[in-house]
């Protein structure tokens, strides 16, 4: 019979093997990956709970200092995969143990001109069971032209390659290190991470079963130069112009705007439902109104301003080719236009990608920025990089791929007005009838949700953005995510999401509020009669019924 400390130690032993063999196969992975033009740079084993820093991150992706969280016991790789002879993607995959590990692959894409792996969605999607993978788009920092100047390759990357070239290396290493291939295969990204999804769905259709598609940047080009263009239509650079409307007076005008338009919805909540349904004159703001003080009311010239920063955008020929910028939204990225006195975009995206991609040109500047300028760009389409052209989704659809999209309508960087129409537009492309576009696209659009995340709505569905997931909400109704694994999986359709907002936007905190939201074309109404903090209060109704 076995002594008490004979038996514990036997439980020991038992219980540290399935470890041990982990660390030894993570090493050998390491060791021996086996894919053509991949270097391993990393192999190692993190426990669960370990913090790992990132002490090589550059600065504008939150390092040196950047910390991420072992969310499972999981093999950690960092490589780099040559695209070309002057280009390559980093890739990290983080692996659960086999006992851990669902079967199931999670891709992540980026944000602005990318170069930033996503952190918050690979902890995420590991600690959930998926071997998770990210990609830096093909070059390391998220502001700068001089990873695009004079790197073609580095361009092609970022602009539709660098998730292809994800997804086959994920697939690789997972046939390697778990020895069989992916049951299914998911990939969820925001902003720049959702034009990366369509473009992939467009151009490589068998690369994922299901996409998970925020606030998507698919008129990529033309988001960039309507923040040169709304710019120069409020007076910028001449900041001494009277037509030139200060940075100041911006948050007045836009709390006015949500004032007046906020109860037309039938909620006074702070939101506006549905911008694009509305006009605002801002001749309500002219000094003398008495609605604004002196201090910020509008010159004559000025209310031309603010008119004309809320006009869509034309092409050189006079065609409408890009949405009005919402009502309601923070102006900041073509407002907030001077620095000590003197003019300079804070959104530096515009200046960065038309000298180092464009033009490349390192002394180019935004401050003649003009439509000119903007369909050169097109014209050009530096690394097929504006996913305008990839609404034919049809061998997506034919293979049985399913697509979660979802947009703020408080969103101050992408309008929402954009999803409306590339989801229209590849419905008329491939000739689908309501029920077959919703069969494998679906659009859910969040009142009060900012870009991709944070905002007065109830704006949390499982959104990527922000690390940890609250845990007690991982069911296909709160979760975006699960809902798109169990309509790939399961068949299940997601008629409904619901958004949660955490006070102070602490994820997992205390609630204060929840709304139910529904797919595109329907829209969430309230009942007119339950509380509008709880989410059987609001329900889907045709758009025609809706603010009747």
């Amino acid at each position: 019979m076995l002594s008490l400390y004979h038996a514990a130690l036997l439980l020991l032993v038992v219980w540290l093997k399935p470890a041990a063999c982990s660390v030894d196969q993570c090493g050998s992975l390491g060791a021996q990956l086996s894919i053509p033009n991949t270097t391993v740079n990393l192999s190692t084993y993190e426990a669960n709970g370990t913090i790992i820093r990132l002490p090589g991150t550059v600065e504008s992706c939150g390092g040196p200092d950047l910390v991420a969280h072992s969310t499972a016991n999981l093999c950690r790789i960092v490589l780099v995969k040559a695209t070309s002879t002057s280009s390559a993607v980093q890739i990290e995959a983080w692996l659960p143990d086999r006992d851990g590990w669902n079967g199931r692959l999670l891709a992540t894409g980026n944000g602005g001109e990318g170069g930033c792996i996503d952190y918050a969605t690979i902890q995420n999607g590991a600690g959930l069971g998926f071997a998770s993978f990210g990609s830096n788009a093909g070059h390391n920092g998220s502001q700068g032209f001089d990873f695009f100047l004079n790197q073609p390759e580095v361009i092609q990357d970022f602009g539709h390659r660098a998730i292809h070239v994800e997804a086959e290396v994920a697939k690789e290493i997972i046939q390697q290190y778990y020895g069989s291939s992916v049951k299914k295969s998911y990939y969820a990204g925001c902003s720049t991470g959702g034009r990366q999804g369509f473009q992939n769905a467009h151009l490589y259709p068998e690369d994922f079963d299901g996409l998970l598609l925020g606030s998507p940047g698919v008129d990529w080009l033309r988001i960039v130069s309507s923040k040169g263009i709304l710019a120069r239509r409020i007076g910028w650079p001449d900041l001494e112009s009277q037509s030139y409307v200060r940075p100041e007076q911006w948050k007045s005008i836009v709390d006015e705007q949500i004032r007046q338009l906020d109860p037309l919805d039938g909620v006074r909540d702070g939101i506006i439902d549905e911008p694009t349904k509305y006009r605002f004159d801002p001749e309500t703001l002219a000094c003398g109104t008495g609605v604004l003080n002196d201090s910020v009311c509008l010159s004559p010239q000025q209310v031309n301003s603010v008119r004309m920063a809320y006009e869509p955008i034309a092409d050189s020929s006079g065609q409408i080719v890009y949405p009005a910028f919402e009502l309601g939204s923070n102006t900041d990225v073509f407002s907030s236009n001077q620095k000590n006195g003197s003019a300079q975009l804070t959104y530096t995206i515009l200046q960065d990608f038309w000298r180092g991609a464009v033009f490349n040109d390192s002394k180019w500047t935004p401050n003649n920025f003009s439509t000119a300028d903007m369909d050169f760009a097109l014209e050009v389409n530096p690394g097929g990089v504006n996913a305008w052209d990839s609404t034919d989704l049809s061998a997506f659809y034919e293979r049985g791929g399913r697509i979660i999209s979802y947009h703020g309508r408080n969103d101050e960087t992408v309008t929402s007005a954009l999803s409306e129409r590339f989801y229209t537009t590849v419905q008329s492309k491939s000739n689908l009838s309501l029920n077959d576009i919703q069969s494998f696209y679906r659009l859910f659009f969040i009142p009060g949700m900012h870009h991709c995340a944070g905002g007065p709505g109830a704006w949390s569905i499982g959104n990527a953005q922000k690390y940890p997931f609250d845990s007690s909400r991982l069911d296909p109704q709160h979760n975006a995510l699960m809902a798109l694994v169990d309509w790939v999986e399961s068949g299940s359709e997601p008629r409904t999401l619901v958004g949660t907002k955490y006070e102070d936007d602490d994820i997992g905190g205390n609630v204060v509020a929840q709304r139910t939201y529904c797919p595109y074309p329907s829209v969430s109404k309230w009942d007119g009669a339950g509380n509008i903090t709880i989410a059987s209060s609001w329900t889907c109704v045709a758009p025609s019924v809706c603010n009747s």
